[in-house]
């Protein structure tokens, strides 16, 4: 009997082992496995089979499907911004010209010349500034900025000259560069020599000389740069008169009274006397310089000549004259 029972205790393990196995892996109710044990020769009585219990069936549990949860980022690392490398300051370019500057109540020349870095004398050429105090508030003053521009403007500045007048019987000298709107001031002796300052102007294609007095003279009539003596008189003849013809006749006056006037012919070559008061008048004849004239009185003035009338009738140019 111990014998039986030894043998059947390993069938039911193995057994188990199996209804174990079969329900892990195959799923669903097993059926009860009975045994049934056939007796061996030699074996008095069998021994009843130990019924079998059905087992539960173990639960698995299944975990439920998850979305996946996405890797995490890994944060960047922060690269070190490189420091900039300061851009060298632009250099401030050099004006090319002179520098336009106004003067405030409390400037001097010393402090705007101190201002530029250039000398009072220099401002003072410059801006040809009669001295050093002539200055103003809201004065306009050019600075130079460069040595160069000071030689530039010196050499671009009128150069003051010396000039013969040409015509023998002299030249009108006017207040204003005009035959029109300038007064005859008095007449420049032919072959006289004149100062002239350089400055010049165009006029209806006339170009006129300032004289160092201020007054004006024709440049067609000067003798530009010469220095020599005067020439001498030429035989007294008549010459065209640098005064051009007279456009108009104004009415003419006469002296207060109806007196007489007496005058001193000036040009050393003679005065041409004429039958008009008009430059392109006939010449009548030529009153020797130095001679003494009887006028009536009665003027006429054209394109700012004043011509006297002699008692003869004739015409002289007043400028020419010596009164008195």
């Amino acid at each position: 009997r111990l014998f039986v029972t030894l043998l059947v205790i390993p069938i039911v393990a193995i057994v188990l082992i199996v209804v174990l196995i079969v329900t892990l892996f195959g799923g669903g109710e097993e059926e009860p496995v009975t045994a049934s044990l056939t007796p061996t020769a030699g074996v008095v009585a069998p021994v009843p089979s130990t019924p079998t219990l059905p087992l539960p069936s173990p639960t698995v549990a299944v975990q439920p499907t998850q979305t996946p949860v996405p890797e995490p980022t890994p944060a960047p690392t922060a690269t070190p911004e490189p420091t900039p490398t300061p851009a060298p300051p632009t250099p401030t370019p050099a004006p090319t010209g002179p520098i336009e500057y106004e003067v405030q109540p409390e400037d001097t020349l010393f402090s705007i010349a101190s201002q530029f870095g250039v000398s009072v004398e220099e401002v003072v050429e410059f801006n040809e500034l009669p001295d050093a105090e002539f200055i103003f508030v809201g004065q306009i003053l050019e600075i130079p900025t460069d040595p160069s521009q000071i030689a530039e403007r010196r050499e671009s500045r009128p150069q003051p000259v010396s000039a013969v007048i040409i015509p023998a019987e002299g030249l009108n000298v006017r207040d204003a560069p005009s035959t029109a709107g300038g007064t005859v001031q008095y007449v420049a002796p032919g072959g006289s020599q004149v100062e002239l300052t350089g400055i010049t102007q165009e006029i209806d294609g006339i170009e006129w000389w300032e004289i160092d007095d201020g007054n004006w003279a024709q440049g067609q009539y000067l003798e530009i740069g010469a220095e020599a003596a005067p020439t001498p008189a030429p035989e007294v003849t008549a010459a065209p008169e640098v005064t051009p013809a007279s456009e108009a006749t104004p009415a003419a006056t006469a002296a207060p009274g109806g007196d007489t006037v007496k005058a001193t012919v000036v040009p050393a070559a003679g005065l041409n006397v004429r039958s008009a008061p008009a430059p392109d008048a006939p010449v009548s004849y030529v009153a020797p310089g130095g001679s003494e004239l009887e006028l009536t009185g009665e003027t006429q003035v054209i394109d700012g000549v004043t011509w006297w009338r002699i008692v003869d009738g004739a015409w002289v140019q007043g400028q020419f004259l010596k009164f008195g």
